[in-house]
């Protein structure tokens, strides 16, 4: 029988595979999770599940982690909230995050003590590459950089029609999920209103492979499921302004995709009839 050489290397390497094997096990069956929703080695879950089994529940957590009990902690400091009717004031601290549509909101809806941080094309894959946010220096940055400069109050959101035809339905839900984490992170105490993506109308549905209202329902359907009623909120401006079969009614529209100039007082007055009030 053939001796083996090294047997010590070679019981480190057989290990290293088995911690590396068992730690992606862990993370695909989400019995470890990390907060930045990035795939890291298996290492790194193999030693803090063994660090949770071997501590208990109340062990020091890493920052970079989360655990279940953060989660209901998080649910106890932010309670059941309902849509309450608010005035144009309640816009004075709010942030508009957004694509072309968003574009069209800070020219035409006259709410001009808002921030608007928006650009045609703008994607959920770009939102915090881009510098589409004036700085206080006077300068463009990227939208990390003006969450960290400035705290809103309620923050905006609406991307997603330029996505269609680009990647996967599940990689847009995981890259939304993860940016909506990364704006909580950066504005503690900010109310995020996640905007379903506009319709197109009939004709443009109906031509294109890509950009339909069959995909932007899909697409909705799996934004609203990120909302809690406690902090982070689905609002879908297209209650008001669909023709009633799934499809953007061609009145409100001079493109098939985007609004009227003279449209967006209705989304505005949506908006005033959804906002969030939040006490102290």
């Amino acid at each position: 029988m053939k001796k083996i050489k090294y047997p010590l290397l070679v019981l480190v390497v057989v290990t290293l595979v088995f911690v590396e094997g068992f730690g992606q096990y862990l993370r695909i069956t989400e019995q470890v999770k990390m907060s930045d929703r990035e795939v890291h080695p298996g290492t790194a879950y193999t030693c803090l599940w063994i660090r949770e089994t071997w501590n208990g529940k109340n062990a020091a957590v890493p920052s970079w982690n989360v655990w279940v009990n953060q989660a209901e902690a998080e649910e106890t400091e932010w309670p059941l909230r309902e849509f309450e009717t608010v005035d144009r004031a309640y816009f004075d601290d709010a942030l508009f995050i957004g694509d072309s549509r968003m574009v069209g909101m800070s020219e035409y809806s006259g709410l001009d003590q808002a921030t608007y941080y928006v650009e045609v094309g703008l994607t959920i894959y770009s939102l915090f590459d881009k510098p589409i946010a004036l700085l206080s220096d006077g300068s463009m940055g990227t939208l990390e950089q003006a969450l960290t400069e400035q705290q809103f109050g309620k923050i905006y959101l609406m991307v997603g029609i330029n996505e269609l035809g680009t990647g996967t339905r599940e990689r847009f839900l995981e890259t939304y999920a993860a940016a909506v984490e990364r704006i909580k992170a950066l504005q503690p105490n900010a109310i995020l209103f996640l905007q379903g993506i506009l319709y197109v109308t009939e004709e443009r549905s109906a031509t294109d492979d890509y950009i339909n209202n069959p995909n932007i329902q899909l697409r909705n359907q799996d934004i609203s499921t990120l909302a809690d009623q406690r902090r982070i909120f689905y609002i879908d401006v297209n209650e008001i302004y669909s023709d009633g079969n799934g499809n953007l009614s061609k009145e409100y529209t001079f493109d098939n995709a985007h609004l009227k100039a003279s449209c967006y007082e209705k989304w505005v007055s949506f908006l005033m009839e959804h906002g969030i009030v939040v006490d102290g």
